[in-house]
This record gives structure tokens, sequence and C-alpha cells, in this order.
């Protein structure tokens, strides 16, 4: 099954293998996240249900708070992570959830680069995922592993997945050089508080097969 349509400025795209298991909502930079699916497939994903929500404004509606640009002739991040949360519970789950033959069992959140911060500040924020996947999220983000020792991931998080390139914290990047040390404080924050949590690092850096390794945070939030 696919389907495609539009909520606000948001372009979505709904693939499924199988309804009634999980479903999991994925922002995506570009393109209506046809190679993570196939990625999902190649891997042998259980069914579920993949939403993609592109044609978005990337640096404002991931970023949980303002953030001055981190590389030369970048935007900054105008902190709209609350608007695209609010936009993507009220509007979109339901509408998409309508269309689907039987209920999920479960929703998951996931994402990539800022997507993936947006998706672990989500589950500090709203109790509607179970399961999430950062993958070579942007958790070197000022303030928010910080933030995230301060507040509690909802109680129904089960399962949360965190993966870096290996040569992501290579870089003299003031912003950037601390994701990793960042993402280990985020796990073990996340580890404390009963989640069940894996940390994943692949080869290469940030930009190095970014539909593989979304796919394999994917795999890995299904798989129980």
């Amino acid at each position: 099954m696919e389907t495609i349509f539009q909520v606000s400025k948001e372009c979505v795209t709904v693939r499924s293998t199988g309804s009634g298991r999980a479903i999991v909502y994925l922002h995506v930079y570009t393109g209506d996240g046809g190679s993570v699916w196939e990625k999902c497939l190649e891997l042998g994903c259980r069914d579920f249900t993949l939403v993609s929500i592109g044609n978005l404004d990337w640096s404002d509606d991931m970023s949980p708070w303002e953030c001055p640009p981190t590389f030369k002739g970048d935007d900054a991040c105008a902190g709209h992570a609350d608007r695209q949360l609010e936009l993507l519970i009220k509007r979109m789950m339901p509408r998409i959830e309508a269309k689907l033959s039987a209920p999920p069992a479960y929703s998951a959140i996931a994402g990539y680069s800022l997507a993936g911060l947006f998706a672990t500040w989500s589950v500090l924020n709203t109790n509607v995922f179970s399961r999430m996947a950062s993958v070579s999220g942007s958790l070197w983000f000022p303030g928010f592993s910080r933030h995230v020792a301060q507040h509690e991931p909802a109680k129904e998080l089960e399962r949360a997945y965190f993966s870096l390139g290996s040569t992501e914290a290579r870089t003299r990047n003031n912003f950037v050089r601390s994701v990793e040390k960042d993402t280990r404080s985020i796990v073990e924050s996340f580890s404390s508080r009963g989640v069940t949590v894996t940390f994943e690092e692949n080869p290469g850096n940030h930009f190095k097969e970014p539909a593989l390794h979304t796919a394999k945070g994917i795999r890995w939030i299904l798989d129980a």
C-alpha cells in the first residue's frame, strides 16, 4: 500500500507491508522516504507501516529551541519542534491511522540528523510513541543532553535506538565535536530510567549511507 497526501505544507507518504502491528513516523530532509523503505524491505523488517513526512522547514521544524548556524552558510534554528509535534499528533496521526485497515499495535518515531534530535525530544514531550530511533542524531544540540538528564521519557517508552558514524566526532566544529559524548550521555539517561536502549556505531561519517542506517534503526525498534 502506498498513499500520498498533504497536511499543511508537509507532504506525507504512507507505505505498509501489513496493518495492525506497528507504525513508524519518519521526518525526512529530502525525498519521500522511498530509499529508507527499500532498505527496510532488504533488511527483512517485520510488517509495519512507514509514514514519511517531508517538505519541512528543516532547521526550524526539527529544533526544540533556537540555535545559531552551526556551519558557515547554514541557517539558524528557530526552535519550532513544539509546533511540529502538535501538527503530527493532532492532525497527521488521526488522518493517517483512520486509513489503516486495523489500529496499529504501537506508534514509533524515527529520524536522521536533526530529525533524530526531534525524535528524542518528542518522547520527552508526549506519551504517544512507545519506541524511537535517533540515527546520527544531532544530539550535540546546545543544552540538549542536559535537558534530557533533567526530564523523564514518557512512561510508555519501551525501546530507544541511537547510532552515530564512527568519524562523526572527528571535526573541528565547536558544536558538532561533542556529538559522541552527548549521545552516550543521553543513552545512559534513558537506560537509567528503565528504557531498553542500544547504541550502534556505523562506519564512516555523518553522510555515509543514511537510508541504510535509518533502516537498521527501524529494524531494531521493530524486533521485539
